[in-house]
């Protein structure tokens, strides 16, 4: 008897039948379903845009996109990622395709292939490497060609661990644990040798006060979310790495530096120098994750801010007679500031956003 396929994701098998010189294949499907019943939807393309607030000029802006395409048993075959400071073809940095080869069983083969756009360099080789798979067909270790990183799951088959520490150099190695709560993701450790460990931990109803159930799309949109390494933040967003969390992210965890006082060499001797700089000083560093979903309850965005001010700093350097190498005035004369004042000057935010495009 065909058990109910609850899986979220389509099975299908071919029987060949060859008689002589006539091959008839014969492909059997059965539709996956979520657990309420509902059909997994299969991604065609996701798009990321960063929108810099931060500079009038909007110079970090950012554009990616993913497109993913099938074979013919509803595998992803292939991933085509654009890379720019906008859609624009003529403004993308590159373009990469990641190439999935299911051929040999328990075993992924990958060819990424990287082409820059800057009009004077294309880099046209392949990236080979090759992921094992368990008997659940979850990723268990990448190769490249040796052995390069290994992961653990947990009984519920959620991914425990992400091993890196087979490699000669000790300030290399680093592992990363996982920790779940009624199988939602709520806990990660950074290892690493000779560095304090760095905790990432939050509470259910923190991380996912919405219960946005995650199992409604053949890939798993927390990958975007996590902070793992991009050799294999792919195999996290194709499920490969087990069940995944239950739900949906709804808090990115994401802190970033304000840049300090800009170096200045002052080259004539006692006097007094009036200066001032501006930089961005960061007020949140935890997000909150805002989902929209279409009329099926498919996502359809996913997306965040990050609140800023910008800070203009005022202060008058004092300059003094002594080099700060003596025979070498271009490197001008010891100094020091006072009178610092600081002054609120713009309250801004950065929007992220992904968007999901479904196939017909």
């Amino acid at each position: 008897t065909l058990q109910p396929n609850l899986t979220g994701q389509s099975r299908k098998a071919e029987i060949r039948i060859v008689c002589g010189d006539t091959t008839i294949v014969i492909v059997i499907e059965q539709k996956g379903t979520t657990q309420d019943g509902t059909l997994q939807k299969m991604i065609r393309k996701v798009i990321y845009e960063y929108t810099d607030n931060e500079d009038e000029y909007k110079s970090s802006n950012e554009y990616k996109s993913y497109e993913f395409k099938y074979n013919s048993l509803g595998r992803i075959a292939e991933c085509v990622r654009k890379n720019g400071p906008d859609a624009s073809e003529a403004n993308l940095k590159y373009t990469e395709t990641i190439a999935f080869d299911y051929t040999i069983a328990n075993e992924i083969r990958i060819q990424n292939r990287r082409i820059y756009h800057d009009g004077t360099s294309s880099d046209g080789e392949i990236e080979k490497s090759t992921v094992m798979l368990n008997e659940q067909g979850f990723a268990t270790r990448i190769t490249f060609p040796a052995d390069y990183v290994g992961f653990e799951y947990n009984a519920d088959n959620r991914l425990s661990k992400i091993d890196n520490t087979n490699t000669k150099d000790d300030y290399d190695k680093f592992w990363i644990t996982l920790g779940y709560t009624d199988g939602l993701l709520t806990k990660t450790v950074y290892h690493e040798n000779y560095h304090e460990d760095e905790v990432w931990e939050y509470t259910v109803d923190e991380l996912y006060p919405n219960r946005y159930a995650n199992d409604k799309l053949n890939i798993d949109p927390n990958g975007f979310l996590l902070d793992i390494d991009d050799d294999y933040q792919m195999l996290y967003i194709m499920r490969l790495f087990g069940n995944g969390s239950k739900c949906y992210l709804e808090k990115i965890d994401y802190e970033m530096d304000s840049e300090g006082r800009p170096e200045s060499i002052y080259t004539t001797p006692n006097e007094t120098v009036h200066e001032n700089y501006t930089y961005i000083k960061y007020t949140e560093t935890v997000h909150p994750v805002v989902y929209a979903f279409d009329n099926n309850g498919y996502v359809t965005t996913m997306s965040w801010n990050e609140p800023f001010k910008k800070i203009r700093v005022d202060y008058d350097v004092i300059v003094g007679n002594t080099l700060k190498r003596p025979g070498y005035p271009e490197y001008g004369y010891e100094y020091t500031t006072t009178n610092e004042r600081e002054t609120e000057v713009e309250t801004n935010k950065n929007i992220i956003k992904y968007s999901f495009i479904y196939n017909k």
